[in-house]
Parts: structure tokens; sequence; C-alpha cells
């Protein structure tokens, strides 16, 4: 396959539809830039030899072309000094010098049409390859993008999972209950010293009030 050949396939290439159905889109990008690359440094190197050739048949050109329109002029002085045996021969020179000259003139032709072609490619590869590195671009932002939402979204359904809150709140039912209870006993042990103390004063305080009255009424035993 020559070159424009495959220039021209990979420059009409649908690469929307490339990325679309490519598993990986970044490393299917990645692998059409490569290529893109490749022909190009492949379409310059074509190109400047090309444009070397081009040069070469057009200076053969010019020459046999000059050539050419010596002999005739030659020729025209042969005729007028009388000298058709001199004309005949310059003549003949001219017609060949002239045959190389069109000869080149048709290779230049086609070489510049060439040149032309190659030149043309290069500048549609490099649009290529731009369209490709904007494509390129777009995917790796839509990918961070993307690793980044799953990121938020992993973290939104981490925040919105109660078991664990629900578990410390359960754990701090349970520590107010037992506080609730060491308070109560407490509560309630104080409760019960002070009422002995209570009853103890009560039955000291009766103990007196019974033993004065016993000696207010002479009853001492």
């Amino acid at each position: 396959m020559s070159l424009l050949s495959r220039v021209r396939d990979l420059v009409s290439a649908n690469l929307n539809s490339m990325l679309d159905s490519a598993e990986d889109p970044e490393k299917m990008v990645n692998e059409y830039m490569r290529q893109l690359q490749e022909q190009l440094y492949e379409a310059k190197t074509a190109v400047a030899s090309a444009m070397a050739d081009e040069t070469k048949l057009h200076n053969k050109m010019v020459s046999f072309q000059a050539e050419a329109d010596q002999w005739q002029s030659k020729a025209e002085a042969a005729v007028r000094a009388g000298d058709d045996e001199l004309a005949r021969a310059a003549l003949s020179r001219k017609n060949s010098a002239q045959k190389m000259a069109d000869t080149y003139r048709e290779q230049y032709k086609a070489q510049d049409e060439q040149v032309e072609a190659l030149q043309d490619a290069l500048v549609k590869l490099e649009s290529r390859i731009s369209e490709a590195k904007a494509k390129r671009e777009l995917i790796i932002a839509k990918k961070n993008r993307a690793q980044t939402q799953e990121t938020i979204q992993r973290t939104v359904q981490g925040l919105g999972n109660t078991s664990a809150m629900d578990k410390l709140s359960q754990m701090e039912e349970r520590v107010d209950d037992q506080l609730a209870r060491a308070n109560a006993m407490a509560e309630l042990e104080g409760d019960s010293l002070e009422a002995r103390f209570e009853d103890l004063e009560r039955d000291t305080a009766v103990d007196d009030e019974l033993a004065a009255l016993k000696a207010r009424m002479g009853k001492n035993s």
C-alpha cells in the first residue's frame, strides 16, 4: 500500500466510531495518534525527497529547453546564411533537445502533482493529529471527572450509612442507662443510711422522753 493510500485511510477513519467501540478509548486514541505520527514523519520525508526530485526535474527541463532554443536560433542563423545543410543539423539537434525538454516537463508536472498531493496529506495529517489530541484531552478530562464522581458517590454513600452511627447511639444509650442505674443505687444507699440515722435519733428521743416521764412519776426502774 502506498504512503498516500495509508494516509488517506488514517485521515478518513471515523475517529468517533473507533472510540465508541473501544474498551479503552484513551488507549485507542493514543494508538491512533502513534500511527498518525509515524505516517506524518514518513510523509514529511517523502515530501522532502519529492521536492528535491522536482527541483532536479525542473532544472533538467529548463536546461534542455534552453539548449533547444539555442539550436533553434542557430538553425535560423544558418537559413539566413543560406546554409541549408547546417540548418538541418541545427534543427536535428534542436529537436533532440526539445524532446528531452518535453520529457522532463511531463515528469516535472507529474512530480509537482505528487508533491502537492503529499503536502495536502501533510496538512490533513497535522489537522487529524490536532483533532486526536483534543479527543484525548477530552477523554482524560471525562475519565478524571468520572473517577471524582465515583469518589464523591462512595463518600456520600458512606455518610448515608447510619449503621455505624446507630451502633454508637446504642452504646451511648447503654452507658446512659448504666450511669442512671449507678446514680439511682447511690441515691438509694444514701436514702437508706439517712433513714437509719433518723430512726436512731427518733428512738433516742423517745427513750429520753420516757426516762424523763418516769422520773417525774417516781418510776425510776
